[in-house]
């Protein structure tokens, strides 16, 4: 029974940590492509062309879509790791330090999505997911 309600706990804490990273997806990646003026203007001043802030709005699209299927919310959490990788390093490299440490959470969230749901490869010989 108890092993049972730690199951439970975990996979609820993982869930609110999924939902938590699909929103913050959904908001940025939605507010890029649509051409928010914010966002225009920062990729601008750090020197981007438009069309890479549509193809990091895309793939923060994108994460979002897979973070709501279990199976596939490693993948989703992992293109958003590698967004969030190049977020920290564009506002270290523009002495944005204020903008580091909310990136670094949801890249901290994002690796313990990637680790929690991993996939489990055929012929592995082993269960990364004790569920049936």
């Amino acid at each position: 029974m108890t092993m049972n309600r730690a199951r439970i706990a975990k996979e609820v804490v993982l869930w609110v940590i999924t939902l938590f990273l699909a929103l913050v997806c959904l908001r940025s990646g939605w507010l890029k492509v649509t051409a928010n003026i914010f966002w225009v203007r920062d990729f601008h001043r750090w020197g981007y062309p438009d069309w890479f802030r549509i193809v990091v709005g895309i793939t923060e699209l994108s994460s979002f879509a897979l973070l709501l299927a279990p199976r596939f919310a490693a993948y989703g959490a992992s293109l958003f790791a590698v967004v969030m990788l190049g977020a920290i390093v564009t506002h270290a490299t523009h002495h944005e330090a204020s903008r580091l440490p909310f990136n670094c959470l949801l890249l901290g969230l994002s690796l313990i999505i990637i680790f929690a749901r991993r996939p489990t490869f055929p012929g592995s010989g082993h269960r990364i997911d004790p569920e049936p």
